[in-house]
C-alpha cells in the first residue's frame, strides 16, 4: 500500500482548513517575525488613579439567600493566598501574587520586559504558558465580588483591588505573555464586567476600571482577524469582549473613549458571523469538545445578558436558531444524574461561567441559565446551579421543562446518542468540517446509572515535559476504538493538526432490532485498512462489534473502563457494574493506562487492550446486570 508524503497530507490539509485562513496564518507569522505587528502595539506604561472597585458601594445587595460554604471558603482561601488552578489544584500565590510564575514547576517565565510578538508560543524549560495565564484571567475578581455582596467583609473588596493595581504595574501594556493572547483579554473582559455587575457598579464605573476595559478592548479588536482564522472559540469570545465591553462603554462615556462604537459594532458583526459558521444546525460546534461547547455558551450567555442590560438590538434570528441548537446539544450529553458528560476532545480547564458553587465537571450550570436566558424555561428542579442566574438577574422560570433525551439521536456533525432506561452511549463518527484534535473516530462513550464505566482520556496539558510527553492521551491509543499497526487514524502534523481527516465510507440511521437499537458506520484509513463499527443496545446490555479489514498486520480494540474490584474467568470479566464479554478466540489483556479529567491532572486507569491478528468482525458485550 503506497503511504501518502507529508508533503501530500499537508496539501490535503490546507484545503481542509480553507486556503484563505492559511494564506492570513502565513501571513501572521511573516508579519510577527519581521517586526511589523509592533506599530499596532506599541508598548505603553500605564498606571491607575483610583481603585477600580470601590470599597463602599451602596448599591450592592448583600444577598443573604445565596450558599454560603462553598463561597466564603474560596474567597477565605484567596485572602490566605491559596488560588485554585482549573478549578482544582490549590495552589499557594501568596498574598501578593507572582503573576510570571508557573506553580507547577516553580519555572518563572523569562523575558517578560519584553514586547508580546517577540515571545514563543512554546518554552520547554518553562512549560504550559496556560499555567501563567490562568490566575491572570481574573476568575477570583467575581468569586471576591460574591463574597463581599453576601458578607459585606471589605477585606474582599481590599484584596481585589490591591492583585489589580499589582497586574497593572506589573503588566504595561502589550508587554510579555499576558498581553499575547487575545482571547485572555477577552476571559479578563468577561470576569471584570461580570463583577461589576455582580457590585452594582456598571452605571457609575471607576474611571481606571473604564480606561482598563477599554486597553484590552483595543488589544482584542486589532489582532482579531487571527483569532477568526482559528474557527473556534478564540473568535467566538473576542467578539463577545468586544461586543459587551464597547457597547458599555459607549453607553457611559462615548467622548472619552471613541473607539467604543467602532468595538461594539465589530464584536457584533463578528459574534453573528461566528456563530453562524461554527455551529452546526443540529448544534454541533467546530471544536467538537464537550468544555469547549460550554465555553461557547457561557459566552453566548455573557453576551445576551448585557445586550438586554444595555437595552441594544436583538440578534438575528439565525442567531438565536443555533444558539438553542448548541444548548439543546450540550443538554443531550449531559449525564441526568450526575451533571457530568463525556470527556470528548479538547480539555483545557476553562470554565467562564464562574458564578456558582457547583465543580468544574458539573454542566448543569450552564444549561439551566442558558435556557434561563435564551428560552425562558428552567431544565433542572431548583438546585446550585441556580446560583448564576440569581447573580446575572435571570428570572428563574418555575416551570420545568425536561427536554427528555429521546432514544434516538443522529447528529450530523458527527455524534450518535443512544440510550435505554437506566444507561446512555454516545459514538462519535468522522465528518469533520473544521479540524479535529483527537484521533478519537468511533469512540464509544458508556453511562451506566451516572456512572461513565466506558469514558474518553480527556487532556493533561497543551505543553506537557519531554516526560510526559510519551503520554499523549490525544492518541488513538487512548480512546476507545480501534488502532491498526499501532498507528494513528490521521497523522499528527503538528502540536494542533491532525492530516488527511477521515470520512465515513457511510453512516447508518439507528434503527430498531428485536426489543433494542442499533447503529452503523465505517470509515477506511490512507492505508486501506477499514473499520466498521455497529452499536447494539438491548434491555440491559451492549454490544460493540468491530468489523476488521484491508490487509494490515495486527490491530488493537482498546476500552477505557472503569473496573473497581473485578474477577476473570476465562473471556469474561466480572465487575462491580455487572460483566465484559471479550471477543471469543482472541487474546486480550487488562493494562495500566492513563486519563485527565482536569487540565495538568492525569490519574492512572484501566485499560482492555484485545489484540487482533486477522481480518474479521469482533465482538465484545457490556452487561449492566448490578
Amino acid at each position: 500500500m503506497i503511504r501518502y508524503s507529508k508533503i501530500i497530507l499537508i496539501g490535503k490539509t490546507i484545503f481542509s482548513l480553507g486556503i484563505k485562513n492559511v494564506i492570513y496564518m502565513v501571513w501572521y507569522r511573516v508579519s510577527l517575525k519581521a517586526g511589523l505587528r509592533k506599530i499596532f502595539f506599541p508598548i505603553t506604561l500605564f498606571g491607575v488613579d483610583h481603585e477600580l472597585f470601590k470599597s463602599e458601594n451602596s448599591k450592592v445587595d448583600l444577598r443573604t439567600s445565596q450558599p454560603k460554604g462553598t463561597l466564603n471558603f474560596e474567597a477565605d482561601q484567596l485572602l490566605a493566598g491559596y488560588y485554585s488552578y482549573y478549578t482544582h489544584h490549590s495552589q499557594c500565590v501568596g498574598t501578593s501574587p507572582d503573576w510570571f510564575n508557573n506553580p507547577f514547576n516553580n519555572q518563572r517565565y523569562p523575558n517578560i520586559e519584553l514586547h508580546w510578538t517577540n515571545l514563543p508560543d512554546f518554552d520547554p524549560i518553562f512549560g504550559d504558558i496556560k499555567s501563567i495565564w490562568e490566575l491572570s484571567r481574573f476568575a477570583w475578581v467575581p468569586t471576591l465580588a460574591r463574597a463581599y455582596a453576601v458578607s459585606g467583609k471589605k477585606a474582599y473588596i481590599d484584596i481585589t483591588n490591591r492583585w489589580l493595581s499589582d497586574w497593572i504595574e506589573k503588566n504595561p501594556l502589550y508587554q510579555g505573555p499576558h498581553w499575547k493572547c487575545g482571547q485572555e483579554a477577552s476571559i479578563r473582559v468577561f470576569n471584570l464586567m461580570n463583577a461589576s455587575f455582580i457590585l452594582g457598579s456598571t452605571q457609575n464605573p471607576e474611571s481606571s476600571f473604564s480606561d482598563f476595559i477599554y486597553l484590552h478592548l483595543g488589544r482584542i479588536s486589532s489582532n482579531i482577524r487571527y483569532a477568526i482564522a482559528q474557527n473556534n472559540n478564540h473568535g467566538t469570545s473576542e467578539a463577545a469582549a468586544l461586543f459587551i465591553g464597547g457597547n458599555w462603554l459607549l453607553s457611559n462615556d462615548p467622548i472619552r473613549y471613541p473607539r467604543a462604537k467602532h468595538f461594539a459594532l465589530k464584536g457584533r458583526k463578528w459574534l453573528e458571523n461566528r456563530i453562524s459558521k461554527l455551529v452546526a444546525e443540529d448544534g454541533g460546534f467546530s471544536q467538537y469538545s464537550i468544555n469547549y461547547h460550554r465555553v461557547l455558551i457561557d459566552t453566548l450567555i455573557f453576551a445576551e445578558v448585557w445586550r438586554r442590560k444595555l437595552d441594544l438590538i436583538k440578534f438575528s434570528e439565525i442567531f438565536y436558531k443555533r444558539v438553542n441548537a448548541a444548548i439543546h446539544w450540550l443538554e443531550i450529553f449531559i449525564d441526568p444524574l450526575s451533571g457530568d458528560a463525556p470527556n470528548l476532545g479538547a480539555n483545557d480547564g476553562t470554565l467562564l461561567l464562574n458564578m456558582h458553587g457547583c465543580g468544574y465537571r458539573d454542566f448543569r450550570p450552564t444549561v439551566q441559565t442558558a435556557n434561563a436566558i435564551f428560552n425562558h424555561f428552567r431544565t433542572y428542579p431548583p438546585g446550585p446551579w441556580d446560583e448564576s442566574s440569581q447573580w446575572l438577574k435571570i428570572s428563574m422560570p418555575k416551570n420545568i421543562e425536561y427536554r427528555e433525551q429521546i432514544e434516538n439521536n443522529l447528529f450530523d456533525s458527527g455524534y450518535v446518542f443512544m440510550k435505554d432506561n437506566i444507561s446512555w452511549g454516545m459514538i462519535r463518527f468522522p465528518n469533520f468540517k473544521f479540524r479535529p484534535s483527537h484521533n478519537d473516530v468511533f469512540h464509544f462513550d458508556l453511562w451506566y446509572r451516572g456512572q461513565n464505566i466506558l469514558f474518553d482520556s480527556g487532556t493533561y496539558s497543551y505543553n506537557p515535559s519531554a516526560d510526559e510527553q510519551k503520554i499523549n492521551l490525544k492518541s488513538v491509543h487512548y480512546h476507545n476504538t480501534v488502532s491498526f499497526n499501532r498507528e494513528e487514524q490521521m497523522p499528527e502534523l503538528s502540536r494542533f493538526l491532525l492530516g488527511d481527516w477521515l470520512k465515513p465510507d457511510f453512516v447508518s440511521k439507528i434503527t430498531r432490532v428485536d426489543q433494542g437499537q442499533q447503529w452503523g458506520g465505517q470509515y477506511t484509513t490512507r492505508n486501506g485498512y477499514r473499520h466498521q463499527r455497529k452499536v447494539y443496545i438491548k434491555p440491559g446490555a451492549w454490544e460493540v462489534a468491530d468489523d476488521l479489514g484491508g490487509g494490515f498486520s495486527s490491530a488493537t480494540i482498546g476500552f477505557n473502563v472503569l473496573l473497581g474490584e473485578y474477577s476473570i474467568d476465562g473471556n469474561t470479566i466480572e465487575t462491580e457494574w455487572g460483566a465484559i464479554l471479550i471477543p471469543k478466540n482472541t487474546k486480550y489483556e487488562i493494562v495500566s493506562s492513563s486519563a485527565s479529567l482536569y487540565y495538568q491532572e492525569r490519574h492512572t486507569v484501566s485499560r482492555i487492550e484485545i489484540m487482533i491478528s486477522e481480518a474479521g468482525c469482533y465482538n465484545t458485550k457490556f452487561e449492566l446486570t448490578k
